[in-house]
Formats: structure tokens, C-alpha cells, sequence
């Protein structure tokens, strides 16, 4: 496995939309990506993931992830998530695990600000075994169709292997159930010009609760440029979701997603 990037975690809906979820309400998957997205949402969720990343350059590597979010009360919403991530080596299994505490609070009725504190225990050969880091998140109703979030991931610094990272997404809804990501990302610690991203996704949400998505995620370097779908349905309180994602160069480093959630005022 390699180091750990801003937000590893993204969630089934993160895979599903290439990462574009910084200005997006959200769940679950809001304590990886903007843990300020969850404020508004209202209720309780319960979540869990399972990923394969099958390679041609590396083995395969799978995660577990489990979830719980509690944002039905207005004045302060908090989320929990364990994640697991395994690659066999001949050397033993690379084991990695991850532990994200957000908390989110609504400021005004257009505003909501939240902190995720993470911590990575790796048994990784000739590295750092344990890192500890933030993220701090902004979430804005702009207007009744378009929201916004700033995010910066691991504001303590690159020290411990988890990129320091500035991103802006937005969320337009341009039509009566589609709705348009588009995010921007900058590594901070490298020069103006290098390791920058741009995400977009598409998201379709029709009445009968089911959901289809498509994602891009460009960059000036070609280990991040992939494209992505997803599939889910959602209903009476309960949703099951399929993310695919794969890179766009000859060498494929795909990741299949699968998430089971259930959800309840």
C-alpha cells in the first residue's frame, strides 16, 4: 500500500463521484471528506463498506469500514468510523488501521463548521507506525440549489505521511433530480503549479430511490486521474450502493465498492 492520501476513506458515494463531495451534504462519508457536510443532514445513519482494489502494478488490497453518524439534534452532530485495509506481501499482510472522530455544528442557518481528528496505526517495514492528524471543514447553503465546502485535510503537516491538502467543492442542483459536483484540490506542500486536482461527478436521484453517478478526477499526475459510476437504491430507511472506479492510464489500478446503510430520524 502506498502512503495515505488527504482523505483515503471516501466512502462508497466518494468512489462513486471521483472524491467531488467537499460541497456536498452528506453522511457517513462526510467524516473523510468535509466533516461539516453532515450538520444539516438531520438524522442517524449506520453504514458499512466493504472495498476491493485489485492492481497490475500492486497486490490486492481490501478494506472494511464501519460508521456510525448521530446529527439529529441542532446543536452539535458527531460521527465515528473504524477502517481496515489489508494487502497480502510475501513478507507478511501490510495491515493498516484507522480511526476518524467529527464533530459539526450548525453556526447559522446557512453555515456549519466541523473537525475530524483521525488516527492510522500501519505495521508498514521502515515507516512510521503510528499518525495522528485534522481536518477541519466549512459547509454553505448558498441558496436552496447550490452549496459550497473548504476543506483542509491534515492540518498538522506532511511530517507523518498524510498529505497536507486545501479543497473547494461545489454542489449545483441543475435540475428537479440532478444534481453536479465539481471540486478543486491543492497539496500544499508541493509548488504552486504541481500536485493539483480538479472532480467533477453527476448524480441522479430519482423518487423511487434510486440513485446512478458518474465521476472524473483530473491531475498533473497520472496516478490520480480516474473515472468512476455508481448504483444505489435508498429507501424506508434503508440503502445499498455499488462504486466502481479505475484509472484512466494503461496501467489499472481499480477499486470496486460496495456499502450497506441504514438510516432513521
Amino acid at each position: 500500500m502506498s502512503s495515505l492520501g488527504a482523505a483515503p476513506y471516501q466512502g462508497v458515494r466518494g468512489i462513486a463521484l471521483s472524491g467531488a463531495l467537499h460541497g456536498t451534504l452528506g453522511l457517513n462519508e462526510s467524516i473523510y471528506v468535509n466533516p461539516a457536510a453532515f450538520a444539516f443532514a438531520q438524522r442517524y445513519s449506520v453504514e458499512a463498506h466493504s472495498f476491493l482494489a485489485p492492481s497490475q502494478t500492486e497486490n490486492t488490497v481490501w478494506t472494511y469500514t464501519g460508521s456510525v453518524v448521530d446529527a439529529h439534534a441542532t446543536n452539535l452532530a458527531a460521527g465515528f468510523s473504524y477502517t481496515r485495509r489489508e494487502q497480502k506481501i510475501a513478507g507478511g499482510p501490510l495491515i493498516e488501521n484507522a480511526y476518524h472522530l467529527a464533530v459539526s455544528k450548525i453556526l447559522k442557518e446557512f453555515l456549519a463548521l466541523g473537525m475530524t481528528g483521525k488516527y492510522v496505526n500501519q505495521n508498514f517495514p521502515d515507516d512510521e507506525k503510528n499518525h495522528i492528524n485534522f481536518d477541519l471543514g466549512s459547509y454553505w447553503v448558498l441558496t436552496p440549489k447550490l452549496q459550497a465546502g473548504l476543506v483542509a485535510h491534515n492540518i498538522l503537516g506532511a511530517f507523518e505521511n498524510l498529505e497536507r491538502e486545501i479543497a473547494l467543492g461545489t454542489r449545483l442542483q441543475a435540475w428537479k433530480a440532478f444534481y453536479i459536483s465539481v471540486d478543486a484540490l491543492k497539496n500544499v506542500d508541493h509548488g504552486l503549479l504541481k500536485d493539483y486536482r480538479l472532480l467533477g461527478g453527476m448524480e441522479l436521484a430519482r423518487e423511487n430511490g434510486l440513485v446512478t453517478q458518474m465521476g472524473l478526477s483530473l491531475s498533473d499526475q497520472s496516478l490520480k486521474n480516474q473515472y468512476s459510476f455508481g448504483l444505489g437504491w435508498s429507501e424506508h430507511k434503508f440503502g445499498i450502493f455499488y462504486g466502481f472506479q479505475n484509472s484512466l492510464d494503461s496501467q489499472r489500478r481499480m477499486t470496486h465498492a460496495l456499502s450497506l446503510r441504514a438510516f432513521f430520524k
